[in-house]
């Protein structure tokens, strides 16, 4: 019986090895998503904010994407702030829908991340309706920096909120002290860059304090509308300064708001204007065309012009000799033809001559055979005039 007992404790063992090993491998690669708070009670019209917390303490985390859900009907997202975000390059820039209570964004941790506690981006909500206001994950990822893109995400929390209806205020109560909000002034901007180069917005606001930049440009090439928001933070002075990536041709429209840590909001500024000019390397070759599109169809109606002239002109030549050639041959008809006429008209003459042998010419038989070789004579002459004309 001893060894049969001792092969099912072996047994036993290699069980509980395996099932160990199974669930550490899998904790070993594992991180997770979580909202910061998850819970909390506020009033309607309390502002407050909640973070993506990213936790991955066994491996490097290299990029984080999530689509977030919100009670739509009890909460509206008013601003994404990416300050103190792990976060290095955006590959698809946070945005939000209060119509569809969704929020998006995929970004990547450059070098990779391993921490418990690591800030992806903070939301800014407002309490608009009493009741239980529930924030999700609709679906996320966690990539691991193992240069396969390994998703080790193992789990993602939610937050639920107790929204409270408005308390009416008390007769007696002291009017409530409300943050003295200042709108940001823009001192100098960039003027007259070309594309490839950064826009450079500075200005002043109340000191240490977050700067939310709205910029919407309309791209020369595709004359589509591109929306960039930043959040940009003033120094002890209030002075702030705001660089962009590299632009692309087009008209930017930027304006600046301030963010106090109460959660209120200043008035936008006005916006101003921008305009980014494309570099002469793509400038140069469509002027060129549009040049060449007028001058091609100008010198090809003009050598079309010359070649017909040079035919007409070829014609007429060609037709004057065929004339010239006719009419010399006419002359030479009609004159052969009269000096055949004339030798016929000196024949009968003879003959008439002879005839008349038996008696003599009368002065006006003279005449009239004078008369009529002048007559032929001149008849020649104004029939070859009139050819020669």
């Amino acid at each position: 019986m001893y060894p049969s007992a001792k092969k099912f404790s072996a047994k036993i063992v290699f069980g509980f090895s395996f099932i160990f090993l199974l669930f550490f491998a899998h904790e070993a690669y594992a991180a997770s998503l979580s909202l910061s708070p998850s819970s909390g009670s506020y009033n309607v019209g309390d502002a407050f904010s909640v973070r993506i917390i990213l936790s991955s303490t066994d491996q490097s985390a290299n990029a984080v994407a999530a689509n977030i859900a919100f009670s739509k009907n009890l909460l509206t997202l008013t601003s994404i702030s990416k300050t103190n975000s792990l976060v290095n390059i955006w590959a698809l820039e946070p945005s939000y829908s209060n119509v569809n209570g969704t929020a998006d964004m995929e970004g990547v941790i450059l070098n990779g991340y391993t921490g418990s506690n690591g800030t992806i981006i903070t939301f800014y909500f407002k309490a608009k309706a009493a009741g239980n206001a529930n924030i999700r994950f609709a679906s996320s990822s966690v990539l691991a920096n193992d240069g396969q893109g390994t998703n080790i995400i193992k789990s993602s929390g939610q937050a639920n909120f107790s929204i409270s209806p408005l308390k009416e205020k008390v007769a007696t109560e002291e009017p409530i002290v409300q943050t003295q909000v200042s709108t940001p002034v823009f001192t100098d901007y960039s003027k007259d860059i070309h594309e490839g180069e950064f826009l450079v917005v500075k200005g002043l606001a109340d000191p240490n304090t977050e700067i939310f930049i709205n910029s919407d440009a309309v791209l020369s090439s595709t004359q589509e509308v591109a929306h960039v928001l930043a959040v940009v933070k003033s120094d002890e002075k209030g002075a702030f300064t705001y660089v962009s990536e590299k632009a692309r041709s087009g008209t930017y429209m930027i304006t600046a708001q301030a963010h106090y840590p109460d959660g209120v909001f200043s008035e936008k500024t006005l916006p101003i204007k921008i305009s980014v000019s494309p570099l002469l390397s793509t400038l140069i070759p469509n002027n060129i065309m549009g040049l060449l599109s007028i001058i091609i169809p100008i010198l090809a109606l003009i050598i079309l012009l010359i070649l017909l002239m040079i035919w007409g002109w070829h014609h007429i030549l060609h037709y004057r000799e065929y004339m010239q050639k006719k009419l010399i041959e006419a002359r030479n008809v009609v004159s052969k033809s009269f000096n055949i006429l004339d030798e016929d008209v000196k024949e009968e003459v003879k003959i008439f001559k002879k005839i008349k042998a038996l008696e003599s010419l009368s002065n006006e038989d003279r005449l009239f055979i004078n008369q009529f070789k002048k007559d032929i004579e001149a008849a020649e002459k104004v029939i070859l005039n009139k050819i020669k004309e």
